[in-house]
């Protein structure tokens, strides 16, 4: 472990006169902060971390009390030790910083800059020592989230934007899987393993034995269609408007929230031919290119085909979006769940 005491004063006053000093890293100083950003050679660095000796403390203290007694009674140590320090520093820095007199000590042009500059290295030091102290206790944990076209994570990385520097031990891992029910299935199959959760619209009735879901949020039952339907650029439908019309939706036994839209259409809008499936994949959203047939969709696949445009209907139904894992998660997996559902509290 490194201590702010291992690193030398880490400057040398070059072609000093009245005005103007050079500053420049020391050698060794240049070694210590490679070593401390994880460098192989001093010329990796990009950044200069600058660590500071606690001679520079005492040298502060002279300079705000004006007396090496003083400070000895601030610092409790005896005043031969202040002074033994700041000639030590005066002697490494080879720059004359106090004037010394009867009536006490005041700074010289060049100890004003060096105190300036000191107190400035010294804050930025404690600040870097503390961010690597809790570096150091912090334990990453990578969440692993399968995406596809047809189960994309945009809802949660959104939300997780804003908590994620609160909780700087998460970090999220994208793993794209293939967009077929096949693959979908083999993903749902294995979570946990390459994969620890999706995030997707989900039927709680349906998988609730086999996984277990964590909501997020309603999302609004769309229409699907080819950009090329005439009603491809109507802002809104209404049901009136897909009178005539074939509507594809997941077959009632199969999906609990498109038993409502099933309901209100046989009932109230006989005239719209409704054709169940079993699930909605991007082999799917290609036949609808060259068909005028519509697809109940979700409002997270608006884009998903550049050849088709997902609108808005005129009712309320909606369909549960969240995340899907594992019946038995890992402990890290379940932190990250408790904090995302205190993301919105």
């Amino acid at each position: 472990m490194l201590f702010v005491s291992d690193f030398i004063l880490p400057f040398r006053c070059l072609n000093w006169n009245a005005k103007k000093a050079i500053i420049v890293p020391t050698k060794r100083c240049e070694r210590a902060v490679a070593v401390l950003q994880g460098c192989r050679s001093t010329d990796q660095r990009e950044r200069t971390i600058i660590m500071y000796n606690h001679h520079l403390d005492t040298f502060i203290q002279v300079a705000d009390s004006g007396s090496f007694l003083k400070a000895a009674d601030k610092l409790y140590i005896s005043a031969n030790a202040v002074t033994k320090q700041i000639n030590l520093l005066e002697s490494h820095l080879d720059v004359k910083l106090f004037h010394r007199s009867t009536q006490g000590l005041t700074l010289t042009e060049a100890g004003e800059l060096i105190y300036t500059e000191a107190k400035k290295m010294i804050r930025h030091s404690n600040t870097v020592l503390q961010k690597a102290h809790e570096m150091e206790n912090r334990q990453d944990h990578a969440i692993r989230i399968g995406v596809s076209l047809m189960n994309p994570a945009d809802i949660l990385l959104k939300q997780w934007k804003h908590a994620a520097k609160l909780h700087p031990n998460f970090h999220l891992e994208i793993i794209p899987f293939e967009d077929t029910v096949p693959a979908f299935l083999e993903v749902l199959d294995n979570l946990g393993t390459k994969i620890d959760m999706l995030s997707c619209p989900y039927e709680t009735s349906y998988w609730g034995d086999r996984y277990n879901s964590f909501y997020l949020c309603d999302l609004p039952l769309c229409v699907t269609c080819s950009k090329m339907n005439p009603l491809a650029d109507k802002e809104i439908l209404s049901l009136e408007d897909l009178h005539g019309k074939t509507l594809l939706l997941g077959r009632r036994e199969v999906s609990n929230y498109t038993t409502p839209v099933w309901n209100e259409i046989e009932a109230h809008h006989p005239q719209i031919h409704l054709k169940g499936i079993d699930y909605s994949d991007i082999n799917q959203f290609n036949q609808l290119v060259s068909s005028d047939e519509f697809l109940l969709s979700a409002e997270c696949w608006k884009g998903v085909h550049p050849l088709l445009t997902t609108l808005p209907v005129d009712w309320d139904y909606t369909m549960p979006y969240g995340l899907i894992y594992s019946k038995n998660p890992s402990k890290e997996l379940l932190q990250f769940l408790m904090t995302v559902g205190q993301m919105d509290e």
